[in-house]
């Protein structure tokens, strides 16, 4: 008799809970429901009511334990920049130090914006991974499809996207291939100097990784292409509109340095980097955002938000191939493990006075952005070490060593 109840029990609280999954999914879903914009906020509205009910624990001693690291890098000036510490989706730490501009004595805030440098890689890869499930390019063609003039006729969207593709690096090229009379040169200038130098490939296509940032300004190219618009206007439509990141650009520094909440690249002597005709070539590098925004971004990162599910899993899957290879990379995504064999999902940059790092973890919906507008090296340790604070490990007191790692 107690089994007969105990089973009656269990079958109705099942029968409800599948109910209400049902009608949520069924809200969120509904046919009439045919706005972008509104399907993703209700996504991400169903994902921070999951993640609240999930405890987080010693809020307290974390928030303390990482404003005590933060400002003592920034009291010893070593640190100059945003951090933003989130775990179990919601957001435990975040504060800003230092100055956009010391000149005129500008301090950072959380709404700052900051060449994400490298980190633009991870919005290429999405934008590229989002043509590909429109069905509008695959990830086995090659380029040359799309480019028939390309020297490189065996290089393949993935390879792009995995580093594999053993191309010669735009920036490296003999300045006679790049038009003179310019102030930023474009993805359209890269690709044609690529086809006009003709050098020779580093290495037989697929045969190994190495990273270059010649595979994303050329994805930027074809980005443009497919899409008939600029690469900026697609990324804007189609990525930072729909999840509201309103202080996200792909722009020339010139066009940031006008707006109230501009940052600087910094020296490591607080002068400010001058302009460079290599800022005007996106998708490797030129995208401006905020550590809100970039918060948003990491959130829409889950399944069915921007991507499927099936397409994140490929971007979020080691391609480097290389036995006892020291990195691992995905689809414009770096991949490592932390002190608990548990996946991180990250992109480090540097560029004209900007380190960046945009480091996840799903298995606890857990993200740590750093921004900072000064050479700061010690921006991707403090990443790192981040995750330790999150799960209780004991770290170092200073913080003060440097890492030089990857961007």
């Amino acid at each position: 008799m107690f089994k007969n109840k105990l089973f009656f029990i269990f079958a109705l609280s099942t029968i409800c809970y599948l109910s209400s999954s049902f009608n949520s999914n069924k809200k969120l879903l509904h046919p009439n429901v045919k706005n972008k914009s509104f399907y993703i906020e209700e996504k991400l509205r169903l994902n921070r009511f999951e993640n609240s009910r999930k405890k987080i624990v010693n809020f307290e001693y974390k928030n303390y334990k990482i404003d005590s690291i933060f400002k003592k890098l920034s009291s010893k000036n070593m640190f100059n920049g945003c951090v933003l510490v989130a775990q179990h989706g919601q957001i435990i730490y975040k504060n800003s130090f230092g100055s956009a501009n010391p000149v005129l004595k500008e301090p950072l805030q959380d709404n700052s914006v900051f060449q994400l440098a490298s980190v633009s890689k991870t919005i290429t890869a999405v934008a590229t991974l989002l043509l590909i499930e429109q069905n509008k390019i695959g990830l086995d063609d090659f380029f040359s499809i799309y480019f028939p003039s390309f020297p490189y006729q065996d290089v393949t969207i993935r390879q792009l996207l995995c580093h594999r593709s053993g191309i010669p690096n735009y920036i490296y090229l003999d300045k006679r291939h790049y038009p003179q009379s310019v102030m930023y040169y474009t993805n359209q200038d890269a690709f044609n100097a690529l086809c006009h130098a003709r050098a020779s490939k580093e290495f037989t296509t697929n045969a190994r990784f190495k990273y270059n940032n010649s595979n994303y300004a050329l994805l930027g190219l074809l980005v443009e292409k497919i899409s008939g618009k600029s690469f900026q206007d697609f990324v804007k439509e189609n990525i930072f509109n729909p999840l509201g990141m309103k202080n996200s650009y792909f722009a020339y520094p010139d066009q940031i340095w006008s707006m109230e909440n501009r940052t600087f690249g910094l020296y490591n002597n607080n002068q400010i980097y001058p302009n460079d005709k290599f800022d005007g070539v996106f998708g490797d590098k030129g995208a401006y955002s905020t550590i809100n925004d970039m918060f948003l971004f990491d959130r829409a990162l889950y399944p069915d938000v921007l991507l499927k599910k099936q397409t994140l899993d490929l971007a979020f899957s080691n391609h480097v191939l290389e036995h006892n290879a020291s990195k691992q990379y995905g689809l414009g995504f770096r991949l490592r493990e932390d002190q608990n064999k548990q996946k991180i999902i990250y992109h480090n940059g540097w560029w004209h006075g900007y380190r960046t790092a945009f480091h996840r973890r799903e298995s606890d919906n857990s993200c740590v952005i750093i921004l900072s507008n000064r050479l700061n090296t010690i921006v991707y340790h403090k990443a790192k070490e981040m995750f330790k604070i999150l799960d209780n490990f004991q770290t170092t007191d200073g913080g003060e060593e440097a890492e030089h790692s990857d961007e």
